[in-house]
């Protein structure tokens, strides 16, 4: 056996055996650091199996991905419109809950309640269900959510009590919920680090558009006929979109159809999309498969990703500013209905100034993350270069390259979040708060798009269960917030209430930075964590 030093740490090699150092497959691992690029470090680089570490190729020469770039973009398009599912499902019936409070004849409270209860079910479902992806393929599972989706949809639009609404959204949730996270597997599973963060940013970011712009599409309904359109619209879009998924939607998971190129056996993972690649199905054989995990399905696995503490480190921050946010759009919700006395439609209107916002957001959060990694993985291939032979060569910092922007943006969430609240309190002009609203939600687009990211680079094998714990953490923050805000503004008042989160979202910055200045360190840890683990395994 001998050793030779790689470009993520050092390889194992027996005779023609080689093991990357790190837990993910040999094959994954290459890929993850391909970007095609070659300079400086090919004179570190003295055979042939060391080289292919620098090209979209998997140890056999096969592509990592069969999918053309115009198949990439069709694809994103799929899994936002897949996303949306859940993004508008949250919030499209905030304008109209006056009318349900009334027709229910509940407490403002009670209706907050429909709220809390649907991001309690929106922050656990997924960890469970979406972890199922790793292991069982995911069209299935998107497929499966798709279908509960409509049927929730379809129960709301035909309830007559408070707690058969109240439980319904908590199914609604447990369905709908988990295509977020199941997208970022998806997504994980066709990309590479170059160009992960901006697709992956595409995604999750137009996703969000939802999110913005759901209040307006509920209003409209709501103002049209009555609340429970909105519910039946809701059905009708999800039944739209589960029909595209059947036809569009190929499986993706790389322990069962490789790099896409291997022809699935059960039917389940099947898709009418096949047919146009057809003539790539070529690798009968298996060759370009991911070794599947020997350890059996375990729902509870997700969790043990937060032994490592950069995760929970970057989790707890985002999820702050997610919960910042959320609680921003509640509180223009009610106190546009309730200061200004807007209608619902005119108050739904005014939720295009956050809902244009996470599409400029996304664009260049996207844009940059692509921008700054390719930026970073140049001046890491110079450093490369640099090196004098017999020197160990570091892992690449993929943490400082994803978290070094994030100050700037973060700052403005900041500062618009506090502003935003006392203009609230003191019953500003409507035009001061939707362009503090925008900035508020533009300056949150570029942390909540890095997240997922990041984890998807960290853990590409497990990536649904990863991103499935970034929804955990942001939801259930969110819950609890949400939860809170009316007896926050009764004892802080409105300004209070956003200085304190300002105040919070602060500290938050303050983590992500100690998680960058200490990511060099963090890296190396991980390095030989994954090393350990490869040496168990082998």
């Amino acid at each position: 056996m001998t050793r030779k030093t790689g470009i993520q740490g050092t390889i194992v090699t027996t005779r023609d055996k080689n093991v990357e150092s790190g837990s993910m497959s040999a094959s994954e691992s290459q890929a993850e650091d391909s970007d095609g690029e070659k300079g400086p470090r090919d004179s570190l680089i003295g055979n042939n199996r060391l080289r292919e570490l620098n090209s979209q190729v998997l140890a056999n020469n096969m592509p990592y991905t069969i999918m053309k770039k115009s198949e990439m973009s069709f694809m994103t398009a799929i899994l936002t419109v897949i996303g949306l599912c859940s993004s508008i499902s949250m919030p499209i019936y905030w304008t109209a809950l006056t009318e349900i409070q009334d027709d229910f004849h509940i407490t403002a409270e009670q209706a907050n309640m429909t709220v809390t209860a649907y991001l309690i079910f929106q922050a656990i479902a997924p960890v469970f269900i979406s972890s199922a992806g790793d292991y069982f393929g995911r069209r299935p599972l998107v497929l499966f959510c798709l279908v509960g989706g409509v049927a929730a949809n379809v129960g709301l639009a035909v309830s007559n009590t408070y707690w058969l609404i109240i439980l319904l959204r908590c199914v609604l949730a447990t369905f709908v919920a988990p295509t977020i996270s199941l997208n970022s597997g998806i997504t994980g599973d066709f990309t590479t680090r170059r160009n992960r963060g901006g697709i992956l940013g595409y995604v999750s970011g137009f996703t969000l558009i939802g999110q913005g712009l759901a209040p307006f599409l509920g209003s409209v309904f709501d103002s049209r006929w009555n609340w429970r359109a909105i519910f039946w619209f809701s059905a009708a879009f999800d039944g739209f979109v589960l029909l595209v998924a059947f036809i569009f939607l190929p499986e993706t998971r790389r322990t069962i159809v490789g790099n896409l190129s291997v022809p699935p056996k059960s039917i389940i993972h099947k898709a009418p999309i096949l047919f146009h690649y057809s003539k790539r199905l070529t690798d009968k054989e298996g060759k370009s498969l991911e070794r599947k995990s020997e350890t059996k399905f375990n729902p509870f696995r997700p969790f043990m990703l937060l032994r490592e503490l950069e995760i929970t480190l970057i989790l707890l921050p985002c999820s702050l500013f997610f919960a910042t946010w959320t609680m921003s759009q509640v509180s223009l919700t009610t106190s546009l209905s309730r200061d200004y006395h807007y209608s619902s439609l005119k108050v739904g209107l005014c939720f295009f100034a956050p809902g244009m916002s996470t599409i400029f957001g996304t664009i260049f959060s996207g844009k940059s993350l692509n921008w700054i990694y390719k930026k970073r993985k140049n001046a890491y291939i110079k450093k490369l270069g640099d090196l004098k032979s017999g020197q160990n060569i570091p892992p690449f910092d993929i943490i400082r390259a994803r978290l070094c922007f994030s100050v700037g943006p973060t700052a403005i969430m900041v500062a618009s979040c506090i502003t935003y609240g006392w203009c609230l309190e003191y019953k500003e002009p409507v035009a001061v708060i939707l362009v503090l609203s925008f900035l508020l939600t533009f300056g949150v687009m570029y942390t909540l798009n890095v997240a997922p990211t990041l984890l998807v680079d960290l853990h590409p094998r497990e990536s649904g269960g990863s991103t499935s714990l970034n929804n955990l953490f942001r939801c259930g923050m969110s819950a609890i917030f949400v939860s809170c805000i009316s007896k926050m503004n009764q004892s802080m008042s409105l300004g209070g209430t956003y200085t304190l989160m300002g105040g919070l979202c602060i500290i938050g910055i303050v983590i992500l930075q100690v998680v960058m200045l200490d990511s060099k360190k963090l890296m190396e840890k991980k390095r030989l964590r994954e090393l350990a683990y490869q040496q168990a395994t082998v």
